[in-house]
């Protein structure tokens, strides 16, 4: 086998490997689905079910639809919901706060 054939060899076995590991299936997001889990439960001590009630909402129902992602294996899509359900916790829990102190702001004399 001549240098030039080896390395053509070598670079086909080695775009083989990249292709195969490209295809695997990505690992469940344990991380991402505790992530928006705290995130869900930070807002919700933060009185966000009756303050930010929309956006406390949509982070309940992106967290639910995660889980029926992960459930299916689809973890990318499952993945990409418990971030989305983080990011609508933390609007939900910052608009409750905000609520409070504009409530606290309006009351002192």
């Amino acid at each position: 086998m001549t240098p030039t054939r080896r390395k053509i060899h070598v670079l086909i076995a080695v775009a083989a490997a990249l292709t195969i590991q490209a295809c695997s299936p990505t690992r469940p997001p344990v991380e991402d689905l505790g992530i928006a889990s705290r995130a869900l439960g930070a807002a919700r001590a933060a009185d966000a079910p009756t303050l930010a009630a929309e956006e406390y909402r949509a982070a309940g129902q992106h967290f639910d639809q995660a889980q029926a992602a992960e459930a299916d294996g689809d973890y990318d899509l499952a993945a990409q919901l418990a971030r989305e359900s983080a990011a609508d916790s933390d609007l939900a829990g910052a608009k409750a706060r905000l609520s409070e102190v504009i409530e606290r702001a309006q009351s002192d004399p």
